[in-house]
């Protein structure tokens, strides 16, 4: 049975002697149009309809030249992207910044001198009864302001901290290399 007919019973429900529908499907790759248009001639007179297509139309007839493929019209202005492509580079630029900071914050209270200078807190008595015996940071992140440079042999850091009597604290670390090696001796200046 062809795919484009149709029983009696649609042809009566179109209230008319005859009626002329437009079909389309689509056609498949090869040679054969991306679009075939049929035209069906219903009649109520018959069972089925009576299917005319045109003849098939290959790809390489797809030019501006040929009324089946192409319209004539004038082509849109090209969209201007600018606002979409700053808005990209402002929250690109933001991102970055952030992303820098939190990596450089969690190398520094992840560092040698940092932890070191915890611990020491931590086992020294008097620190130890005024604030309990879990000395820690106040977060999980906590902000570890100044620079550490094992370069230059500066560490300069400070931060804050809690004990399990949950009394705050701000602990401070300045230290120098005292010798010009690298794997050097180090003289701590400040530490409170």
């Amino acid at each position: 049975m062809n795919p484009l007919s149709a029983p009696l019973g649609l042809a009566r429900a179109l209230n008319g002697s005859s009626r002329r529908l437009m079909l389309c499907r689509s056609a498949g790759l090869g040679n054969r149009s991306p679009v075939r248009v049929a035209a069906a001639r219903m009649s109520t007179q018959g069972e089925t309809a009576t299917v005319l297509e045109p003849p098939q139309q290959t790809w390489e007839a797809a030019h501006a030249n040929n009324p089946a493929f192409a319209v004539a019209r004038e082509l849109p202005p090209p969209k201007s992207h600018k606002r979409e492509i700053g808005i990209f580079v402002v929250v690109a630029a933001v991102t970055w910044g952030l992303g820098s900071v939190i990596a450089f914050n969690y190398q520094r209270m992840t560092s040698t001198p940092v932890t070191a200078a915890l611990f020491t807190a931590r086992h020294n008595e008097g620190v130890r009864e005024a604030f309990g015996g879990q000395l820690s940071f106040t977060s999980a992140f906590p902000w570890i302001s100044g620079d550490i440079s094992h370069l230059k042999g500066v560490v300069d850091v400070e931060f804050d901290v809690v004990g399990s009597k949950e009394v705050r604290g701000h602990l401070v670390l300045k230290s120098r290399r005292i010798s010009s090696n690298q794997n050097g001796e180090w003289k701590t200046i400040e530490f409170y």
